[in-house]
């Protein structure tokens, strides 16, 4: 355990900050260092588990121990209240003797609670130094992929010549509004226009109308 501790103590003493800003390949530094840091994880979970396994072990001998103490105090009374010493000496022999012995299994049981919370603690600081990693890992990615798309601006705009390729961008989206203007100029005109031949259909209709009501009023064929 204390080698594991050890080893996990290192990995996290480390300045991720300094170490990845001073790799020439920061992003392979962070995928090295996630596998060591990913590895020793699997390792602590798994010493987790045998330590805890260990120490519910002690504390069923513990149990089994200390029952066993009260057991031979209790035959040690019964002896007595007999009239009986030597057999309650014998008893009070397996007493002290069962007690030594709950009293060894329960300092080890406390021991090894250390070492569970120790290995615990550990694997914590683990799992977190791992989310950092892999913050750092993405910050170095978008930051690398940002500088790619920079050199890749500044390519472009020099093969353009003098004029930016954003101004490029820029003329064309201006031709094109204005194509887009035009059309809806003559769409409005044209409407306007046919909207305007059916409004003088609907007068002429309307006066023809009244000129036929008053002829038939006037009786003028």
């Amino acid at each position: 355990m204390a080698g594991i501790l050890g080893r996990i103590g290192d990995l996290i003493s480390a300045n991720v900050n300094a170490m990845l800003d001073g790799a020439e390949d920061p992003e392979k530094m962070a995928n090295e260092y996630l596998r060591q840091l990913t590895n020793e994880v699997y390792e602590v979970r798994t010493g987790v588990a045998a330590a805890m396994a260990d120490e519910a072990k002690l504390e069923q001998r513990r149990i089994a121990s200390f029952g066993e103490v009260s057991q031979w105090q209790s035959k040690a009374e019964a002896a007595l209240r007999a009239g009986d010493e030597q057999l309650a000496k014998a008893a009070l022999a397996r007493k002290l003797q069962a007690q030594k012995i709950a009293e060894q299994y329960q300092a080890q049981e406390t021991a090894q609670e250390e070492q569970v919370s120790a290995m615990q603690n550990a694997l914590v600081q683990l799992e977190t130094r791992i989310a950092e990693v892999k913050a750092k890992k993405e910050l170095i990615i978008a930051k690398k992929n940002r500088a790619q798309t920079q050199e890749a601006l500044q390519r472009t705009a020099q093969h353009m010549g003098s004029i930016s390729a954003l101004d490029k961008l820029d003329q064309l989206e201006e031709r094109v509004d204005d194509k887009l203007a035009r059309a809806d100029a003559m769409q409005k005109l044209e409407q306007g226009s046919l909207e305007a031949r059916f409004q003088d259909l609907e007068k002429k209709t309307e006066v023809d109308s009244e000129l036929a009501e008053m002829k038939r009023k006037l009786g003028i064929a």
